[in-house]
């Protein structure tokens, strides 16, 4: 998607709360109240379910609604689910029969609750709608079986046009059936034994602008049919097709030019800026531009010839450098560095920091030599780093990790050192006093890590700082560097800056075996990076590149995990004959009763595009479809013959410096699981069925467009269940995709039906496409489709309770079975410009989007009246129907929109006026409805 440069939170479109009704039935034990409402004038009509009744509210002053007269309906039915009212001031209630199979009823009432007419129509009507000059009523019956089998009754799925004016004694009602319609292929028809007359369920209608046409969703079929509405016929039924939601992640590559000199050798050869080792997302600019602040590693070397590492600036200080990338322009701009400082004020330098007698390269503790270009040796600085990770606390505080001890840094944001942690025993093992290197408050076990290979990677999550180790400990120290590269068990380190305590986990990399003698082996990790809600990012990588390597053989994959379930080892950090946590398979270690991190793919780099450079080294989180990524290109001085008689080097043949290249990576397809605990959204092999329940329609120049909120929907009977759970039904699939469908942390529990279309199993089909569509109502065309940008709208909005239930404040619980379900959808238009409102009956609130230019919708804000703080849901809950109310139909004579919550049983008025909302660079104050709609916009202004 190209960015949209408008600063975040500028709406072309305020949503102002004014007023909010409770039916307080949910409180008096009512299952079911508040689904449908229906406004005009100053009266406002709210069903409810449960209570078969109608509430009646006086809305004259919408801050403060009355109740005026709840209207008890249970004599003409066993259920209300829907109310319109028309342009003639007459309120429609759908009533459903006692029993669902038998023909219900429309009721209709004066604004003063009063009875004047009935209608006998279909099987559970479950929608109504008046056509724009309201002479005439359109009913959704969806005609819902009892069961399957003998037995059973499955009537027929129908659309009733009832004639309201002129008001007859009998009003005269016209069923439109779909027997003898023409069903195209991919309509599911599917039922056990219906035919399709039977097998429609007719969902919800919109007439369009002119009065002539109906567009009805038949949500199970996957269909949308078309109706005539003055000859009562079905002109045609359309099939919406299936989302692929296998859409390969995509990376857009921005080179990193002009980047300044940091001096020249003793020999007069110049140096450049480089060996970016880690990456942190700052935000964006009130442009659009994205911000990330980058850091050099201990500065330019060759490689080592044993223990001595050649140092090309000894004197190089290591520093943080601030980027900006202008995807307009694809200019990535320099805009500062950070000079960083010990706590004397002095330059940090990038050398090593012990030398301890009698050790060599596999003792813990120890360092390599440091020399310089003629092969003298320098001098340790005991505080030296060779920093491989960045992240910045809410304070503009540096955290950085250094892979020489390992030890985590901390730096005020000017670049002081504040503190540095290290591995417990550092200064003994060295024979230097308490405290040379650091504060000792790591675990001594961290140590043992391979020479140079500390920690690589740094985050920050609920206030604990998180320190990866690049490579597997050499524990126990007699392991030879054969037996590390085989190894694949890394320690994460959790550290608590309040007390000081650690707690450290496995995490299990892949580390495949090589394809050929020129893979590189993928025994590392390069960085990883916090999400909202609690999880982790990392990269696993090896030193592969295209186009000297396959992309077959390139191994640079980003997994997600979160802690939960996962085993902290401190207390069983031992040998167990002989055999270290750290050597031990998946096996062993659930032996000794030790868990790894779960961990589940999220990107493939090289599959993505992200395949030319070797060392990934920067990794950060934009938002919950969107990374980016960096890599080391070493200087530029990654192949060198050194020549220590001149102190000079020379490129090796062959040898070409990598560009500098930030990487934005985006995702698309769904989060579908409930047990990875993260919020994971990317694509899948499955295929999603629109299904949409609430369909709007609206004109855009001379044509038409429909808007479908496309929740999904499964049959559930006896006789026929349609959902399962993916896993259950693997073998079913190519053997290919089986081991995915069979992991609870990828595919294994996601919904998907037992009937796919035309009995297509190349892939799971799954209920809704999490999103919403709008489609060429004369051609069936799909025009434009939101993607995923719901489900990551809601991640940025609601981190801590991504994909929540809607009648419980939870994380990730409904990942498995249809996310957010998009379910109503309203459009209108305010100030010449049409909007579409899309309300999410899971996690709750309304998306907002200009859809003025069909094939461009625009987001202009998300809204959500929800409270996640405690464990009471609500205030408001589950929206079901949203409207759209024309300023001439207003109580304020101002637009407005209604928003009906069946959870909570309580109705949000919301004023819509043209203005530009405070900037989400204000931040004094505004509360949790501006935060939620700030977070939502800026990921609208990054994408």
């Amino acid at each position: 998607m190209p960015l949209l440069v408008a600063a975040a939170g500028a709406q072309a479109l305020s949503l102002e709360p004014l007023g909010r009704y409770d039916t307080g039935l949910i409180q008096a034990g009512q299952g079911t109240a508040g689904e449908t409402a229906a406004l005009r004038g100053d009266r406002l009509y709210v069903t409810n379910a449960d209570d078969v009744s109608l509430d009646i509210v006086d809305v004259s002053n919408p801050t403060q609604p009355q109740l005026q007269r709840r209207v008890s309906l249970a004599a003409y039915g066993g259920s209300v689910t829907s109310v319109a009212v028309s342009s003639r001031n007459l309120i429609a209630v759908a009533v459903t029969a006692a029993k669902k199979t038998d023909p219900g009823s429309v009721v209709f009432l004066t604004p003063a609750g009063q009875v004047i007419r009935t209608a006998t129509v279909g099987a559970l009507p479950d929608m109504v709608t008046f056509t724009p000059d309201g002479d005439r009523l359109l009913v959704a019956n969806e005609g819902e079986p009892d069961c399957y089998g003998a037995g059973c009754t499955d009537p027929e799925g129908t659309v009733s046009i009832v004639r309201v004016v002129p008001m007859l004694p009998r009003l005269p009602v016209q069923t439109v059936g779909f027997s003898g319609v023409a069903m195209p292929d991919g309509v599911r028809i599917f039922g056990p034994g219906a035919t399709p007359a039977q097998d429609v369920e007719p969902e919800y209608i919109t007439v369009d602008p002119t009065g002539a046409r109906a567009f009805v969703t038949l949500q199970e079929n996957n269909a949308i049919a078309e109706i005539d509405i003055r000859t009562a016929q079905v002109t045609r039924v359309r099939a919406l097709g299936y989302k692929d939601l296998d859409g390969a992640p995509v990376t857009s590559t921005f080179e990193v030019t002009g980047l300044p000199g940091i001096g020249a050798t003793a020999a007069g050869q110049a140096l450049t800026l480089g060996g970016f080792s880690g990456l942190f997302y700052e935000g964006q600019t009130d442009d659009g531009k994205l911000k990330f602040v980058t850091h050099t590693d201990r500065g330019p070397n060759g490689e080592p010839t044993g223990s001595l590492r050649p140092f090309l600036l000894p004197d190089f200080s290591p520093r943080i450098v601030r980027l900006e990338l202008d995807r307009s322009t694809g200019q990535v701009a320099l805009t500062g560095q950070v000079a960083l400082r010990l706590p004397d004020g002095s330059a940090l330098t990038g050398l090593p920091n012990t030398a301890i007698a009698g050790a060599n390269a596999n003792s813990p503790y120890n360092d390599e030599v440091p020399v310089d270009l003629r092969g003298n040796v320098l001098p340790r600085q005991a505080l030296g780093a060779d920093l491989e990770g960045i992240a910045v606390d809410a304070n503009g505080h540096f955290w950085m990790a250094d892979e020489y001890r390992p030890a985590i840094y901390h730096f005020d944001p000017t670049g002081l050192l504040i503190e540095r942690l290290v591995p417990i025993g550092t200064a003994a093992a060295a024979g230097a006093p308490a405290g040379s290197f650091g504060t000792e408050v790591l675990p001594a076990v961290l140590a043992q890590r391979r020479q140079n290979r500390g920690f690589e990677a740094i985050a920050l999550q609920d206030g604990k700082v998180y320190a990866f180790v690049q490579s597997p400990l050499r524990n126990p120290t007699t392991l030879a560097n054969s037996a590390l590269n085989a190894m694949r068990n890394i320690r994460v380190v959790e550290f608590d800056p309040a007390t000081q305590a650690t707690r450290q986990f496995l995490y299990v990399m892949d580390n495949p075996a090589p394809l050929n003698a020129d893979d590189s082996i993928a025994d590392k990790i390069g960085d990883a990076a916090a999400m909202p809600g609690g999880g982790f990012l990392v990269v696993e990588r090896d030193d592969d590149a295209a186009p000297a390597d396959q992309v077959a053989q390139i191994t640079k994959k980003i997994y997600a995990f979160n802690l939960t379930g996962a085993t902290d080892i401190t207390a069983k950090d031992v040998l167990y004959g002989g055999k270290s946590l750290d050597q031990m398979s998946s096996s062993e270690l659930a032996a000794v009763g030790v868990t790894p991190l779960a961990k589940v793919l999220h990107v493939d780099l090289a599959s993505a595009g992200y395949d030319k450079v070797q060392k990934v080294e920067g990794l950060a989180y934009i938002d919950a479809n969107t990374l980016a990524v960096i890599n080391d290109n070493d200087f530029g001085v990654a192949g060198i013959n050194i020549d220590n008689a001149t102190g000079t080097f020379t490129l090796l043949p062959g040898y070409q410096p990598e560009p500098v290249l930030l990487g934005i990576v985006s995702t698309s397809g769904l989060d579908a699981s409930d047990r990875d605990n993260v919020v994971n959204i990317r694509n899948w092999p499955v295929y999603g069925m629109y299904q949409p329940d609430a369909v709007a329609s609206f004109m855009a120049g001379r044509r038409t467009y429909l808007i479908t909120a496309n929740e999904g929907d499964a049959r559930d009977y006896d006789g026929f269940a349609e959902e399962e759970r993916a896993r259950s039904v693997r073998s079913s699939y190519p053997a290919a995709i089986q081991p995915v469908l069979n992991d609870n942390l990828q595919l294994g529990r996601l919904t998907v039906t037992r009937a796919p279309p035309g009995g297509d199993y190349s892939r799971p089909y799954v209920f809704g496409t999490r999103s919403f569509s709008i489609w060429d109502a004369a051609t069936g065309d799909q025009v434009w489709d939101s993607g995923a940008e719901i489900e990551a709208r809601t991640a940025a909005a609601f981190p801590g309770n991504f994909n929540s239930n809607n009648d419980a404040n939870t994380f990730d619980d409904r990942s498995d079975n249809k996310g957010p379900e998009p379910e109503g959808v309203a459009v209108g238009t305010v100030a010449g410009r049409s909007y579409a409102f899309v309300g999410l009956e899971r996690i709750g609130g309304v998306m907002v989007y200009d859809v003025t230019d069909p094939a461009a919708p625009d987001f202009v804000d998300y809204v959500n009246p929800r409270s996640f703080d405690g464990d009471a849901v609500g205030p408001d809950s589950g929206p079901e129907v949203v409207r759209f109310i024309e300023a001439k139909d207003s109580p304020t004579r101002t637009p407005m929109l209604v928003v009906a919550n069946e959870i909570t049983g309580s109705v949000n008025l919301w004023r819509l006026t043209p203005s530009a909302a405070r900037p989400c660079s204000d931040r004094s104050g505004g509360g949790p409805l501006l935060r939620v709609r700030c977070r939502a916009a800026q990921w609208r202004d990054r994408h």
